[in-house]
């Protein structure tokens, strides 16, 4: 597939240097720019024509050694003749690439862009992308807005927070009412993440200028709900993790969503779907509600090569007969047998609900996969 300008090329790192001046790094010549992550006060890291990644990084004097660890690998810096460390980079994948650097084997997250939450708090960068990511890139279109909306929970006693995104023209067509798609992030993420690493409200917007996908409010919520004593798991999971965000979704966020948001509050207009985590959330608890939602979004989670065994097979019931949509989807590199016999599993049976299955090329369980997969998924909604 052609690349565009500014494309990602497939050597992992490459130094524009053309002299070493005792042992140093001499600056790169050409046209370098601030990254869209690089904040105001900072003027690293940059990025050229080529797609190339100008990382610098000030070190303690007494440091011995810095890397930058980028895609799971690591990458030796080089200090400058004002002592900083650098390292000219160009990622051979696109998209979303989280990043930190090691000073002398301990991580330092890079000072110069905004943070994000993935597994923490942690830097990245935009790798550029094929021309068929151009789904993802700000357009000249009407935007929605996205907002925090807080409420109070009874079943974790906190109060919480969820992201909802609202189509353009919701606040002056005040007759409207709008279905619901309910989108989970992962385990490594929060409820922001949606928006701020998988771009969701640039793709909604994009979609829907383009007539590809119907006008919707989008919910965001964190997947983790505590209760007093319960014990942690792994990746900070209560041990009923499942069942704690069953009670507060169902009881608590849907009718907040109903009662704040113009919402067609029926079945036949919510949408449920999740990333990893929340394609497993999305599994537990929206695919046995048939009476809630009527389409589902497996991406990377949740996904089963043998619809007709899940919740006893509530699939084959009278139940099920209102669902339309069971979509499941994975990067290429994670399980794409999985994902297509599942979705052909979901024909098989004969119903309403029509099994469709995606693999993302290239790709693995990371933001790129989940950004095409939304891409994908948002068009086939509510139709």
């Amino acid at each position: 597939m052609k690349r565009i300008l500014l494309a990602a090329c497939a050597l992992a790192v490459c130094m524009t240097v053309s002299a070493q001046k005792d042992g140093g790094f001499l600056s790169p010549q050409g046209l370098w720019e601030k990254t869209a992550q690089t904040h105001r006060r900072a003027d690293f890291p940059k990025i050229n024509e080529e797609g190339e990644f100008w990382f610098r990084f000030a070190a303690p004097p007494t440091a011995e050694e810095v890397l930058l660890r980028i895609n799971g690998k690591d990458y030796a810096m080089r200090t400058d003749s004002e002592g900083f460390w650098n390292l000219v980079f160009k990622s051979e994948k696109p998209g979303f690439r989280e990043y930190h650097f090691v000073v002398d084997g301990t991580p330092v997250n890079d000072p110069g862009v905004i943070p994000v939450y993935v597994n923490g708090v942690t830097s990245a960068v935009e790798a550029p992308g094929l021309a068929s990511d151009a789904f993802y890139l700000m357009r000249d279109v009407p935007h929605g807005d996205v907002r925090e909306h807080w409420f109070h929970s009874g079943v974790d006693g906190n109060f919480r927070r969820m992201f909802v995104y609202t189509p353009a023209g919701y606040e002056s067509e005040t007759s409207r009412r709008y279905p619901v798609l309910y989108l989970q992030h992962g385990a490594g993420e929060d409820e922001s993440e949606w928006t701020h690493s998988g771009l969701a409200a640039i793709i909604l917007d994009n979609l829907i200028a383009e007539g590809k996908a119907e006008p919707m409010i989008v919910v965001m919520n964190n997947d983790f709900v505590y209760k007093k004593g319960d014990r942690i798991i792994r990746l900070a999971l209560s041990e009923n993790w499942s069942a704690n965000f069953e009670e507060m979704f169902v009881n608590e966020v849907i009718p907040d969503i109903d009662s704040h948001y113009r919402t067609v509050p029926d079945n036949a207009h919510r949408a449920m779907a999740g990333l990893s985590l929340g394609g497993m959330l999305t599994s537990n608890i929206g695919i046995k509600r048939p009476d809630l939602f009527s389409w589902f979004g497996l991406f990377s989670g949740g996904v089963t090569d043998d619809p007709a065994k899940l919740h006893d097979g509530i699939m084959k019931t009278p139940a099920f007969k209102d669902v339309r949509l069971v979509f499941m989807s994975c990067g290429e590199l994670e399980y794409p047998e999985r994902v297509n016999k599942g979705a052909a599993g979901v024909n098989a049976l004969g119903g309403r609900a029509k099994g469709v299955g995606y693999v993302s090329p290239g790709t693995a369980h990371e933001w790129q996969t989940w950004r095409r997969s939304l891409y994908e998924f948002l068009p086939l909604l509510f139709k």
